[in-house]
């Protein structure tokens, strides 16, 4: 029989489960041709098939050697080093399966699960830079490796890979201002105002847009849109937590930290606690068990769904925090937390006015906000991010005139953002026992 034949006939015993029968046919093919590309390629398959992945590999290897232009055989490759958890080489190994036959949709699908099963950026990273490579007609792959570049603190690769995303078109982008938000703190605020620039000439009632580009150039704002806020956390509440995560997020810790404290000097709790802008509810599981009854409230619908799964809070409501503080309230609350939300409103009068009758007398506020140094010109300010930074003699002030008392604040990191440290401030509010003569 022909080597190719005895080959053939291997394979189907392969197939079949019969490895003895498969094994003679491989040796045989080998004996008379032993550099034959494809009797080690299906020897190797044979070995790993035994649990002798060490020698699957090198048989393998060793058939490329002779036939590198073999994609099945890398693809196999690949599986191999990844199950002995070699992922940079299974990587290789799948990329050139692609740069051989770029439909090889095995090779993709595992390139895929790669990234789907990265569990640092140190691993992420090398995958989508292939894959951008490979397929650079591919938006998500653009937008995943700049988030990648930039957690990973290459900030101009980043934005150059967030640049090219806007280059795909508006219709592509769930979020078409999101890319231009992020450019901004990547330093090309030029280009992101191009964009916008665009957007706002299509699209001319766009709120969102005009607020979006009104920050970067450094108008006077006084709060971000319910709108927006609302857009921009349902575009990617799912992602949410992780990327807070990546970022050293601290803000939640923080302010239960605090709760705790003040928790020790009360022998049955908080009875009604508010948590305003609970967003995915970062927050709720750290006090719960300081908390009677817990309502948590947001503007998006998403990071709502996304809270709701927990189960920690006794009430979701869907809504405006200011609104939500001067309807028809069945309560009053002894404690309410506001985490990181206070960045999406600028002037804070109108909520200091809300929350006073909000609170029962006694009741505390704490809260966490980005800090201004103090400047007797300059109460807030928004960033070209669109998030607003407070000075503490301007929350004094608010809070004094609605009739609270700021009893303490504490300057902290909240997170770490493109390498630097943000930073913000804790604080108590609280609202006296009784009103001032």
């Amino acid at each position: 029989m022909q080597p190719e034949d005895r080959l053939q006939a291997g394979i189907k015993a392969h197939q079949r489960g019969d490895l003895q029968a498969a094994l003679a046919a491989y040796k045989e093919v080998l004996s008379a041709d032993p550099e034959h590309p494809d009797g080690l390629h299906f020897l190797g398959l044979l070995h790993f098939d035994a649990g002798k992945s060490d020698n699957a590999i090198t048989l393998i290897r060793k058939s490329l050697e002779n036939n590198p232009l073999n994609a099945a055989a890398h693809n196999n490759l690949g599986n191999i080093l990844k199950l002995s958890d070699q992922p940079e080489e299974a990587l290789g190994a799948y990329v050139r399966a692609v740069e051989l036959q770029p439909r090889h949709e095995e090779a993709w699908a595992n390139i895929n699960m790669l990234l789907e099963s990265a569990t640092t950026n140190d691993q992420l990273l090398p995958v989508l830079s292939e894959i951008v490579r490979l397929d650079p007609d591919n938006p998500n792959a653009w937008h995943n490796y700049g988030l990648s570049l930039m957690l990973a603190g290459h900030k101009g690769q980043a934005a150059d890979a967030l640049e090219r995303c806007l280059a795909f078109g508006n219709e592509v982008w769930s979020d078409p201002v999101w890319h231009a938000r992020v450019l901004c703190a990547l330093g090309r605020q030029d280009r992101a105002q191009e964009h916008l620039e665009g957007l706002l000439t299509a699209d001319p009632d766009n709120t969102i847009i005009r607020y979006q580009l009104a920050a970067i150039r450094g108008d006077d704002l006084d709060q971000a849109p319910p709108d927006y806020v609302k857009d921009h956390f349902d575009s990617f509440s799912d992602s949410f937590d992780e990327v807070l995560k990546n970022l050293g997020y601290r803000a939640p810790d923080l302010v239960a930290a605090e709760v705790s404290r003040l928790a020790k000097d009360r022998q049955t709790g908080f009875q009604d606690v508010i948590d305003l802008g609970c967003g995915t509810g970062l927050c709720g599981p750290l006090i719960r068990d300081h908390c009677v009854r817990l309502t948590g409230i947001d503007l998006s619908p998403g990071m709502l769904r996304k809270a709701a799964v927990l189960d920690v809070y006794d009430y979701l409501v869907e809504g405006e925090l200011v609104a939500f503080l001067t309807s028809d309230l069945p309560t009053q609350f002894d404690l309410a937390v506001c985490v990181d939300t206070l960045c999406y409103l600028g002037a804070l009068d109108a909520f200091m006015t809300a929350l006073a009758p909000a609170l029962r007398p006694g009741g505390v506020l704490i809260a966490s906000v980005e800090h201004l140094q103090d400047d007797d010109q300059t109460s807030f300010i928004v960033d070209a991010t669109g998030r607003y930074a407070h000075s503490i003699s301007y929350l004094n002030k608010t809070a004094k005139e609605a009739g609270l008392i700021l009893e303490k604040d504490q300057k902290v990191t909240l997170r770490k953002e493109l390498g630097k440290e943000v930073e913000g401030l804790t604080f108590h509010l609280r609202k006296p026992h009784t009103i001032p003569a």
